[in-house]
């Protein structure tokens, strides 16, 4: 618990630094919930025929998935800029005991490429994943149509193996990203750094990651009456997942520094 305490004196100190991502959270949710109620609006709307016809589905499927998409897209621009300034500007607050909003440009350009080889990395690890995923679900179909009965029992044997196993892999590499922030690794030294410094805190890690999320959602569904309220309520509700980003990337950094013998300010 002393490195989510300290994450979170932290974040009480400097809460300043949340703003940035506080902000882009806010952007991006206001949007898409814009759309959200357009989409639904279009739905009441629209005559039901539109859904019974291949012109009315033809007019009605992209702007579905114009809003879907855009959103996506609108969320993944503003991880490019919060993402690598957030942890750069949380690592030198660490680092050095201060930091303010004027470091915002330092820390972005000195990490955004990181964070760009950070995504390229763990989308190749993810399409590795996946492929081998694919596998051994293909082979499991197999065995249920070969094996009945027993296949069945097999299957959900490894379906819940396999998300054990997405699950430690996860926290496993939770500390990626930190690597190659605080220690300007490459990408490959910094994903065999965080699998070696978590196996020995496993634990730990996972349950902070957990605890934190499980505040969050509390908090969510306290206050969620408040998203009712048109567009100020977005903005309210956003910054408990801000909050929960920030705490989560300081105590990530804290973790790595002190399993790497660094000290900080």
């Amino acid at each position: 618990m002393k490195y989510l305490s300290k994450a979170i004196d932290f974040a009480i100190k400097n809460w300043m630094l949340i703003i940035p991502v506080f902000a882009l959270m806010a952007i991006v949710n206001l949007i898409q919930s814009g759309a959200a109620a357009g989409l639904a609006s279009l739905i009441t709307l629209a005559d039901m025929d539109k859904f019974t016809s291949v012109e009315g589905l033809l007019s009605v499927i992209p702007v579905i998935f114009g809003a879907i998409i855009g959103g996506s897209i609108l969320g993944l621009i503003s991880r490019f800029i919060y993402e690598p300034a957030t942890y750069g500007l949380a690592s030198k607050g660490i680092e050095m005991g201060s930091a303010s909003l004027n470091d915002l440009g330092a820390a972005l350009k000195e990490n955004i490429v990181k964070f760009v080889m950070f995504l390229i990395g763990s989308l190749v690890v993810n399409l590795i994943l996946g492929i081998a995923s694919f596998l051994v679900m293909l082979i499991m179909v197999l065995l249920v149509s070969l094996l009945k009965g027993f296949g069945v029992v097999l299957m959900i044997i490894v379906i819940i193996g396999l998300v054990i196993f997405y699950i430690a892999f996860n926290t496993l590499i939770s500390l990626w990203f930190p690597a190659m922030v605080t220690d300007g690794l490459d990408v490959f030294a910094a994903f065999k750094k965080s699998i070696e410094i978590v196996i020995s805190c496993f634990w730990t890690v996972f349950g902070i990651t957990v605890l934190v999320g499980i505040a969050a959602s509390i908090a969510s569904f306290i206050l969620g009456f408040l998203g009712g309220i048109p567009v100020l309520g977005t903005i309210i509700l956003t910054a408990i997942p801000a909050i929960q980003y920030f705490v989560l990337v300081v105590f990530s950094l804290l973790v790595y520094r002190e399993n790497t013998g660094r000290v900080s300010a």
